[in-house]
């Protein structure tokens, strides 16, 4: 029996070991590229070819690593499945000459994990004769035609909408500050507007007596406790008239005795009319308006001598005119300002104005007045928009600067000292050394070109340029570049000039820079 069973045993652990991937002997992994030898920056096409008789859920690491190798792109994976082959193609690319190994890759057989093989490729030199290559003159500039009769009608048009617009603003704006001023009223002349509605109402019966004192007495409260601040509406008419008295006494109000008995005689003739169903004259009702009115005019005239509010009128329309005044004039302000930003923008365009208002840096640069300058030995003549400093001492090499690696716009200018029984300067050695330096300062993706650039008093150089990523604040900005190598017999200069790839303005600058880039041989 245990025999029997280590049989079953040993079988099914046979069964197991040939499922896993680690020992299929039907599993083929090749690495090919397209060829074994390749140009500095040429692109390498890398490919992993899978052969394998039993299925197995292969996949690919996500984030392969091909050091010293920079990865442009990574293919989707082909599958073959007459032959049961699946390939991986990945674009590789290196900026240094040597012979280098293209690492062993992962590669997952379900939960198995296997390796491809390591490959051998050499990456040589690019022997350029700067010499023999063809000079073709800079295109000319060619003006764009405007139309300005177009331009002139849509000012005109704009203008008239402005202007149109302000006018009705204007008008509304005057007649609602009219309307204000009308309908205010000060509690004087709304309580003499009350009695003055009062009075063209003539009562018969008793009720229509009851109501017309009702509201000749309501009308003489509310003013009063809207004027002097007293609770007028909540006292009686005893309390009120106590009030009053008491507004005497304090010396506040100096109310005459003479019409404090008239108004109180008339509270206690309004009482009688609305409980006692009394019925007064004719002449009584005129005369009971007449006191009312009389009370309320002297309290007026005491009220405006105490807070000498003579002049409140003027001191009112003085107010307004300066806040009108202020008014006008951002309003006025406001059109100017509009009305030369939307003429500038018709005039120059929409982005040239934009830029202006924002500061832009290059924009700012470009209408600055500009220095011709000399710097270093042998002296070179430069136009720049600053004066370049020098950011070195020393008496071997000087160094010259405008601005900083990660502005929106560099430029520096080197003057190196020839070492005698040096390596002679080819294409490849200052490429390498021009992309060495822009490594070091955290540039990445550098793709160069050269072709040959003359300066102003004939001399020829060499030109280098192309574009890379500077790396600010973790963000890839893609940006330009442009290299003059002048090679003399004591001396190397060299000119380097970055900006943004995007920028509307760099462009121009670099021209007018290049433009006036000229070795002073005689002073």
């Amino acid at each position: 029996m245990k025999k029997t069973v280590l049989f079953f045993c040993s079988v099914f652990s046979t069964f197991l070991v040939a499922q896993s991937a680690s020992f299929d002997p039907n599993i083929e992994i090749k690495t090919v590229t397209d060829s074994t030898q390749f140009k500095i920056g040429q692109e390498i096409k890398f490919q992993i070819e899978i052969v394998s008789k039993n299925q197995y859920n292969i996949g690919f690491d996500e984030n392969p690593n091909f050091m010293p190798f920079e990865l442009l792109n990574v293919y989707s994976t082909d599958t073959i499945n007459e032959s049961s082959t699946i390939l991986k193609k990945y674009s590789l690319i290196n900026f240094e000459p040597g012979e280098y190994w293209i690492p062993p890759q992962k590669i997952f057989f379900d939960q198995t994990i296997k390796f491809s093989d390591s490959l051998l490729v050499i990456i040589n030199d690019v022997e350029v004769d700067t010499l023999k290559q063809n000079l073709y003159d800079i295109k000319p500039l060619i003006p764009v035609k405007r139309n300005y009769q177009n331009l002139l009608f849509n000012i005109i048009i704009v203008f008239f909408l402005i202007v149109t617009a302000y006018s009705f603003y204007r008008y509304n704006l005057i007649n609602k500050n009219n309307n204000s001023k009308e309908n205010i009223k000060s509690l004087h002349e709304i309580a003499i507007e009350k009695l003055s509605h009062l009075d063209t109402y003539d009562p018969n019966s008793q009720i229509e007596f009851k109501e017309y004192y009702t509201i000749l007495i309501d009308i003489f409260r509310e003013y009063l406790e809207s004027q002097v601040n007293i609770p007028a509406m909540e006292s009686t008419s005893q309390e009120l008239i106590l009030r009053i008295n008491m507004l005497k006494d304090s010396g506040n109000y100096n109310f005459e005795k003479k019409e404090i008995s008239k108004l109180e005689n008339l509270f206690t003739k309004s009482d009688l009319i609305k409980f006692a169903k009394s019925l007064p004259t004719k002449n009584d009702v005129n005369n009971d308006l007449s006191t009312i009115k009389n009370f309320i005019d002297a309290t007026e005239r005491i009220y405006k001598e105490k807070y000498s509010l003579v002049e409140e009128p003027e001191t009112k329309d003085k107010n307004l005119n300066l806040t009108e005044n202020i008014l006008n004039f951002l309003k006025y302000a406001f059109v100017l300002i509009s009305s030369l930003i939307i003429i500038s923008t018709l005039i120059f365009g929409y982005y040239p104005v934009r830029d202006t208002l924002l500061l832009n840096p290059t924009k700012k640069l470009l209408g600055k007045d500009w220095y011709i300058s000399q710097y270093g030995s042998p002296p070179v003549q430069l136009n720049t928009p600053n004066i370049l400093e020098r950011i070195n001492d020393s008496i071997e090499d000087k160094k010259f600067v405008l601005g900083d690696f990660d502005d929106s716009f560099y430029l520096s200018l080197d003057f190196k000292n020839v070492v005698k029984d040096e390596t002679p300067l080819n294409l490849d050695i200052l490429k390498n050394e021009l992309i060495t330096q822009f490594q070091n300062l955290g540039s990445k993706n550098i793709l160069v070109k050269d072709d040959q650039f003359t300066i102003k008093s004939g001399d020829k150089g060499l030109r280098l340029f192309g574009s890379l990523d500077i790396e600010i604040n973790n963000d890839l900005h893609r940006s330009i570049f442009t290299s003059i190598i002048l090679p003399y017999e004591k001396k190397t200069i060299k000119l380097i000039i970055v900006y943004r790839d995007d920028d509307r303005y760099a462009g121009e600058i670099e021209t007018r820079i290049l433009e006036s880039f000229d070795i002073i041989k005689e002073l």
